[in-house]
């Protein structure tokens, strides 16, 4: 007699056949691996950067930044080092979701994560938005992108307001330099493929050890079910506009025809 399989097994199952095909350019992977493991952010950043003595004093994966007056976003990982200079990290695998705009929009909102009421021009942090990406979205041929302002009348020298931008070009992948095999491993499905110790130690847990397997499938359930919120949340928005539109009514009032609850509204507030 065959024995039934549960839903609960059955997600169980799908998870881990997505775990064993996931790399760190997934970044739902990503930010498990590096979550609490600053020592494996310092890797990345001393290898991008090219400083063997950069420290990382604080750090936060999946760390959202509301912002009252338009879209809120959500940093793979921020993190300050010990000259006080504020990273934003992402991974990104699809090239809209790493244009130069949304760049530029990730770089404003570090800044306004930093500026407190009392806070000084003088005293705002240097800050650093790092792309990984899995093409070439700069089109440049270069494993590499540094970003900085200048000003063209001035020889092109620098305009120094301490915000750079870098991208990283995953699909370089030279096994000559340290960066090359860094993309190398951001790639890799089976840690006993990586070159970095530091990487293949927590790849493997997550896709190898009981308590780390269990871990990603919770995680996976959570974006899964973050997800169908999210879904909800841009049916109810549609929903808002469209009337606003049509009946020229307020947002409020809209809200009152669609019954929406009062613990609802001002998160749909934020987004309209």
């Amino acid at each position: 007699m065959s024995k039934t399989v549960s839903q609960e097994e059955l997600r169980r199952q799908r998870n881990l056949t997505r775990i064993q095909r996931f790399k760190l350019l997934d970044d739902t992977f990503f930010n498990s691996c590096f979550d609490g493991y600053p020592q494996g952010m310092e890797l990345l950043l001393r290898i991008i950067k090219g400083r063997n003595d950069l420290k990382i004093v604080d750090m936060i994966t999946q760390n959202t930044v509301p912002n009252l007056y338009g879209r809120e976003v959500r940093f793979d990982v921020f993190a300050k080092d010990t000259e006080g200079i504020s990273y934003d990290f992402e991974v990104q695998r699809s090239d809209a979701g790493a244009i130069p705009l949304r760049a530029r929009y990730n770089s404003s909102l570090l800044d306004a994560m930093e500026v407190q009421k009392n806070t000084h021009w003088k005293d705002l942090p240097k800050t650093c938005v790092i792309f990984i990406t899995e093409h070439d979205v700069l089109k440049g041929s270069k494993p590499i992108y540094h970003i900085h302002r200048t000003i063209h009348e001035m020889e092109n020298s620098l305009f120094h307001d301490g915000a750079d931008i870098i991208y990283v070009n995953a699909a370089c992948q030279s096994t000559d330099d340290s960066l090359g095999r860094l993309m190398h491993d951001f790639h890799c499905t089976d840690a006993d493929d990586m070159y970095y110790p530091e990487l293949a130690e927590r790849v493997r847990f997550y896709k190898t050890n009981d308590k780390g397997v269990t871990k990603m499938c919770e995680i996976m359930n959570e974006v899964l079910n973050e997800g169908r919120a999210e879904g909800l949340t841009e049916g109810l928005l549609t929903a808002i506009r469209n009337l606003m539109a049509a009946q020229h009514l307020s947002a409020q009032d809209a809200m009152n025809i669609l019954n929406i609850p009062t613990e609802l509204r001002e998160k749909l507030l934020s987004k309209l």
